[in-house]
C-alpha cells in the first residue's frame, strides 16, 4: 500500500468519525457518555459472576473468573502497553488537525494516543467469550449488542476514529475465541469435567436457560437506569 493510499484511507476515517461524532441533543450526550463509562455496567458485571458461581464447581468457576482477568489484562497491555503508545496515532479529540471539528461532551477528550480502541477490544473479547461459554443465541445478541453500543460511545465522544475501534472490533474477538479454547484446554489438563445435562431447560455448556432469561432482563434494566439517569442529567 502506497502512501497515497494510506492517506485516502485516513482522510475516509476522519470524515466518517466527524460524521458519526457528536449531536445537538443533551439527550444523547448523557446517554453515550453514561454507557462509555465502565462504572455503569456495574449490576450486570455482578450478575454475570452469579451466573458462572451457580452453574459451575467452585473450581470450574473460578477457572472461569481467572480466564476471563487474564483475558482482560492482555487486551488492556497490548491496547494500552504496546500499541497506543508504539503507533501514536492521535485521538480525534487530540489531533491538532481535527481536535476543534470535534465535538466534545462534557469536556471528555480522553488519553493523548487512541489507537486502537481498548473500550472495543474489551467488549468484544468478553462479548465472544460469554457467548461461547453459555452457548444461548439471545444472550449472544444481548452481549454483542452491548459491545456495539459501547464501542459506538467511543465514536460519539470523538475519542476513537472509526479505524481504532475496527481494529479493536477484530483484535477484542479473536483474543475472546482464543482465550476461550484455551481455557477449555487448561481445563482437560487440571481433570475438570464439566457436568453435562440433557434436558431442554439448560444449554449445551450446562448453564440453566432461566438464568440467561434473567441476565436478559438484568442488561434491559441496566440500560433503562442509563436513560434515566440521563434524563436526570439533562435537567437544569
Amino acid at each position: 500500500m502506497n502512501d497515497m493510499d494510506i492517506q485516502d484511507l485516513n482522510e475516509l476515517d476522519h470524515s466518517l468519525t466527524l460524521a458519526i461524532n457528536g449531536s445537538d441533543s443533551i439527550f444523547w450526550d448523557n446517554v453515550m457518555y453514561t454507557v462509555t463509562n465502565t462504572f455503569s455496567w456495574t449490576i450486570v458485571i455482578a450478575f454475570l459472576l452469579y451466573i458462572i458461581f451457580k452453574n459451575n464447581s467452585p473450581k470450574e468457576a473460578f477457572v472461569v473468573i481467572i480466564t476471563i482477568a487474564l483475558m482482560i489484562a492482555l487486551a488492556d497491555r497490548l491496547c494500552s502497553g504496546l500499541v497506543k503508545p508504539g503507533v501514536g496515532r492521535w485521538r480525534p479529540t487530540q489531533d491538532p488537525e481535527l481536535m476543534y471539528m470535534v465535538d466534545v461532551v462534557r469536556g471528555y477528550r480522553g488519553g493523548s494516543f487512541g489507537f486502537f480502541s481498548g473500550h472495543s477490544c474489551n467488549t468484544f473479547c468478553m462479548a465472544m467469550f460469554l457467548s461461547l461459554l453459555f452457548r444461548s443465541g439471545k444472550v449472544a445478541c444481548a452481549l454483542f449488542f452491548w459491545a456495539a453500543t459501547t464501542t459506538f460511545t467511543r465514536l460519539y465522544l470523538g475519542v476513537h476514529y472509526l479505524g481504532d475501534v475496527t481494529v479493536g472490533f477484530f483484535i477484542g474477538n479473536t483474543i475472546g475465541c482464543v482465550s476461550y479454547y484455551l481455557m477449555n484446554m487448561a481445563k482437560k489438563k487440571m481433570n475438570i469435567v464439566q457436568n453435562k445435562f440433557i434436558s431442554m431447560q439448560f444449554t449445551s455448556t450446562s448453564y440453566l436457560k432461566s438464568d440467561m432469561d434473567m441476565f436478559l432482563a438484568v442488561v434491559f434494566l441496566n440500560y433503562m437506569l442509563v436513560i434515566i439517569i440521563s434524563m436526570i442529567l439533562g435537567i437544569d
